[in-house]
């Protein structure tokens, strides 16, 4: 029997041998189980050791070699290169988002200060507005400063980081770091984050069994994670409830080109790919508001045209044109976790594990409803 919601998001293992072989040198080195300087076995006896060839052995050594944990000297061999660094603790906290002066972001982080403060921690703030080399930046200037751990909101997190190195670095030197909202795939990590491929999913089922929807559209974000994992929740259930999945009907912005995507010259494309769509998800709250002004601009109406459902609950969703029915983030709760785990993995040494938060639906005016007050098709649901 098909299951009614798409299993909680789990993180993937790294699938390339050298990374694998290079975690496994990595730990031993930051457990103590070599000491700086001591020189490691040859490339030879490792590919024998592991079962790999020696073309795998000298990529891991070479990325552990870049990170600064070895030393590798002509004629000579491979030299540990790390020892333990004895630093005063700073009592000071960073912390990494994309954004921090609007939308969800005060909240998230208000509920990390509410923690940290009352141990004793004052936070520093970078801001990366999702921008790689901006992160690469921050990165750099905490690594140089000192902290005594992250907590980093990940940056275009639905492609390859070109900072994972900077983050190896903060491990070699025992910083600690949890992500929140969004983390890398291809860095083993604690993180804090909701679960964005039940939501799209639990989005489409409403719309299809209680909004009695025909054919539905969505708008996602490209560069972060969360847009991929809510379409996949979204078009898993279209699929399930045995709907068609309209491609045409499914549109991708990224953050450079957002304030572009509903310009005047833009809105005749986003209709033409939006016709005939009866229920629209849309990536979060701003994107969702900025759609109903858009086709009430064109003479149609939201519920009674097109249905609409946003995500987040930014105070944007109950005041903007239509109250926007949308997903609660849990924004203050989010914060309060990634930093407990932070304290526990700076105080204690604890191993934390990550943690998966659902968002709850909130019912607003945004989706259809009769004249009763009753979604359409609740009468209709299967128990």
């Amino acid at each position: 029997m098909a299951s009614n919601h798409p299993p909680r998001e789990t993180q993937e293992p790294a699938s390339s041998k050298y990374a694998a072989l290079a975690g496994a040198l990595r730990r031993q080195i930051l457990q103590g189980q070599f000491q700086a300087g001591d020189k490691l076995t040859s490339e030879n006896r490792l590919a024998e050791q592991y079962g790999l060839s020696r073309q795998t052995v000298r990529q891991a050594l070479s990325l552990l070699e870049q990170e600064g944990l070895l030393l590798r000297q002509r004629g000579s061999g491979t030299y540990v290169n790390y020892a333990p660094l004895k630093t005063e603790r700073t009592h000071t906290v960073g912390v990494i988002a994309t954004y921090i002066s609007d939308y969800i972001f005060p909240s998230i982080v208000r509920g990390m200060e509410e923690e940290l403060t009352a141990k004793g921690y004052h936070i520093t703030l970078g801001v990366t507005k999702n921008r790689v080399e901006e992160e690469a930046r921050i990165l750099r200037s905490f690594l140089e400063g000192g902290v005594d751990g992250l907590i980093v909101e990940g940056t275009k997190t639905a492609f390859p980081n070109p900072n994972l190195a900077l983050y190896r670095q903060l491990e070699a030197k025992g910083i600690p770091v949890v992500f929140f909202n969004a983390y890398y795939r291809d860095l083993p990590s604690v993180y804090v984050v909701t679960n964005d491929r039940k939501s799209g999913w639990d989005a489409a089922e409403f719309l299809i069994r209680r909004c009695g929807c025909k054919k539905l559209g969505g708008i996602f974000k490209s560069d972060d994670n969360q847009g991929h994992q809510r379409y996949a929740g979204f078009s898993q259930a279209i699929l399930h409830h045995g709907c068609q999945l309209d491609d045409d009907a499914v549109l991708w912005y990224t953050t450079a080109d957002r304030e572009s995507f509903f310009s005047d010259a833009a809105m005749p494309a986003v209709f033409s790919r939006l016709k005939g769509c009866d229920g629209v998800v849309c990536y979060n709250d701003q994107i969702a508001c900025r759609l109903i002004r858009a086709l009430q601009e064109q003479g149609l109406s939201v519920p009674e045209s097109v249905s609409v459902i946003g995500f987040d609950n930014d105070g944007i969703s109950q005041y903007g044109p239509v109250q926007i029915t949308t997903f609660h983030h849990p924004k203050e709760e989010m914060g309060m976790e990634a930093a407990g785990r932070l304290l526990n993995m700076m105080e204690e040494g604890a191993k934390v594990s990550p943690l998966v938060m659902d968002m709850p639906l909130l019912i607003r005016r945004s989706t259809r409803q009769d004249e009763t007050g009753e979604i359409l098709g609740a009468k209709r649901r299967n128990p």
